[in-house]
């Protein structure tokens, strides 16, 4: 049986097993004997960050509602494919983790509120807390006393003006020095915070539960156009293993979410568009270490989480901001990184030793360490942000006729209809066809990633969208 004609078998409604990197997970499905049944399409989801992932899930939650409710069934299999060898090896899996309904552009404010509320609906309904770390957050901001610069955060920035504290009310990870002013940006009731690779790890959970197929170390080489539906007949896929090996997916919409690396993504596969994705990603990355809180209690996890925003504490113009992790470490970010070009894959982003060693020597400083106690190192690392221009998130389905010229990654076709098998009570799929993108979130990815998520499963399904998406869209070159 030839590459083709098994992934048209694989995706007919069979028991098979579907190919996620290099391991292997089983799917019951009803069984077609009569290979020129119509084979089940897919949407491609490029990217298992957590904007790919939070995507996957809303599309594939909302198609199993469909499918509980409905006497016929609806055939459509949702495929996430990432270049790497795990799930958010970017920004996605190393990012502070804090998040709130506050802080967002005008165009974005009410897809952070939305986004939120279905945070907080996550964690209630599956146990956050116990498995990804959520939990309460208050951020405080501390300055020098008399400072007359620019405060980072600027003061709009939380859900309301910064409310004075003392220092003794600041977290006793953090030295109380008495020459700061310290300030409560935002409490419990508008911020809270989660691991967010544990959080990551969640969703791929929860997706496969409701169907997702993973194809992880695996990048789409080739397209099928179908310019008469504008959307697509099948993506070609390699997986990189040993013996690379090619998979042809019936597949009839395409969701890039990729991440910094969305533009490259698309350029390579629709060379000829008349229109580009704005990202800058060589000014985006930052450095962030994960050190061990000497003074955590277990008992701390209960009174909530706290971040700390240094402003104009540290010499120069560098920044630092600490967040207590639910279990006892300290995550210190903000302090930046010497720019470098985006390189292929997340997995070649490495920490910068310089960068490091000095956030370190810097982290000593504020820290109630003793003397002679050493602060344990338990990761570093960089990551890029997905960083638009203009700095806000894109989430849209492109316009066909934007897309240019067939270019020699893809063909194009006129869709043959093939009735589906007798016996079979089937519908056509519910996903409009096409191409969508959902990225661009910079510093503020895990905080949207739901509200993202499912307003981009509502474009793909024709729905409107549950906020107002209007001015997150692509403006042609």
């Amino acid at each position: 049986m030839g590459p083709r004609r098994h992934l048209i078998w694989a995706f007919s409604y069979l028991r098979f097993r579907f190919p996620i990197g290099l391991t292997w997970i089983s799917s019951q499905e009803t069984v077609v004997s009569d290979a020129t049944a119509t084979p089940p399409e897919s949407t491609v989801i490029l990217g298992a960050g957590v904007i790919g992932l939070s995507t996957a899930y809303y599309l594939a939650l909302t198609l199993n509602e469909a499918t509980a409710l409905s006497p016929v069934l609806v055939r459509h299999v949702v495929v996430v494919v990432e270049p790497s060898n795990d799930i958010c090896p970017g920004a996605s899996g190393q990012a502070t983790g804090g998040l709130g309904d506050f802080g967002f552009g005008p165009e974005t404010t009410p897809l952070g509120s939305l986004s939120y509320l279905l945070h907080k609906n996550l964690a209630s309904e599956f146990g956050g807390k116990d498995k990804y770390g959520f939990n309460d957050l208050n951020i405080y901001r501390v300055s020098p006393k008399n400072f007359t610069g620019t405060p980072s955060p600027p003061h709009s920035w939380g859900p309301a003006p910064p409310v004075a504290k003392n220092v003794s009310d600041l977290p006793n990870w953090i030295e109380h020095s008495k020459d700061w002013t310290a300030q409560l940006l935002a409490d419990d009731l508008h911020s809270s915070h989660l691991d967010p690779r544990r959080f990551c790890q969640f969703l791929r959970e929860r997706c496969e539960k409701l169907g997702v197929k993973f194809l992880l170390n695996s990048t789409v080489t080739s397209l099928e156009r179908d310019d008469i539906r504008q959307g697509f007949a099948s993506v070609t896929i390699r997986t990189k293993e040993s013996e690379p090996s090619d998979h042809v997916i019936p597949c009839n919409s395409i969701v890039i979410a990729a991440g910094p690396w969305t533009d490259r993504v698309f350029m390579t596969l629709f060379p000829a568009a008349r229109l580009k994705v704005p990202m800058n990603a060589t000014n985006s990355a930052g450095n962030h270490i994960l050190v061990r809180n000497p003074h955590w209690k277990s008992s701390d996890d209960e009174k909530g989480n706290s971040q700390v925003f240094l402003n104009g504490i540290l010499p120069g113009p560098d920044r630092l901001d600490i967040t207590a992790f639910v279990g006892g470490s300290l995550y210190l970010g903000g302090y930046g990184a010497t720019p470098e070009p985006l390189p292929d894959y997340a997995d070649s982003v490495e920490a910068q030793p310089d960068k490091v060693n000095a956030m370190i020597e810097l982290a000593r400083k504020y820290l109630c360490l003793g003397l002679h106690e050493k602060l344990e190192v338990l990761n570093t690392g960089r990551c890029y942000r997905p960083l638009a221009m203009p700095n806000k998130p894109i989430i849209t389905k492109v316009e066909w006729d934007l897309l240019g010229d067939i270019s020699p990654q893809t063909s194009s076709i006129i869709r043959q209809y093939v009735a589906p098998h007798e016996g079979l009570d089937c519908q056509p799929s519910p996903v409009i066809s096409g191409l969508y993108i959902n990225t661009g979130h910079n510093s503020d990815g895990v905080t949207l990633a739901p509200g993202s998520g499912k307003v981009m499963s509502e474009l793909l399904l024709g729905r409107t969208p549950s906020v107002d998406i209007s001015r997150l869209g692509l403006d042609p070159s």
